[in-house]
């Protein structure tokens, strides 16, 4: 369509989404999603909370473990495993936001960009990923979940110390 008072041309562009969920392209219809699906989506993601604590206690256990090896493995595999640190660290990440789990989110989100830029020659790094999973470990065994509370103060500042004095 061009206006005629001035040079402007608007394209209408086809709405994918439409397609996607089942609507004619043409049919000018406004989707609406249907409040029992939401409320069928909502309880299955509620149900699934109940795999929260084996998943993540088994990340942290998988972070632990090739944190303990990653300075004896040769340097090609140490690339790989600090590749994986940052993807299981993700992982957390994802998990804990899904579920409002807000101070280990912070801790795994943490982590997880702190793997970017550790070098293993720095021994000071193995603090600051040592102090990550102390507090992480903390977090999941004390049940913690908001990241507002003087308790989750007192383990960020923790970690932001060790970084502040390590980094």
């Amino acid at each position: 369509m061009r206006s005629r008072k001035s040079d402007i041309e608007i394209f209408h562009r086809i709405n994918k989404l439409k397609k996607k969920a089942g609507l004619s392209l043409t049919s000018g219809k406004k989707g609406v999603v249907d409040p029992n699906a939401v409320a069928r989506a909502q309880e299955t993601i509620d149900e699934k909370e109940r795999e929260y604590p084996p998943t993540v206690k088994e990340l942290i256990g998988q972070i632990t473990t090739i944190w303990k090896s990653i300075k004896d493995m040769p340097e090609e595999e140490q690339k790989q495993a600090l590749e994986t640190l940052y993807h299981l660290s993700n992982n957390i990440k994802d998990i804990t936001e899904t579920y409002d789990h807000n101070l280990m989110h912070h801790f795994a989100l943490s982590l997880r960009d702190f793997c970017e830029i550790i070098d293993l020659g720095k021994p000071q790094h193995s603090v600051i990923v040592q102090a990550h999973l102390d507090v992480m470990l903390v977090t999941f065994e004390e049940k913690l979940k908001s990241d507002e509370t003087a308790q989750a103060e007192e383990l960020k500042n923790i970690v932001k110390i060790a970084i502040e004095k390590y980094s």
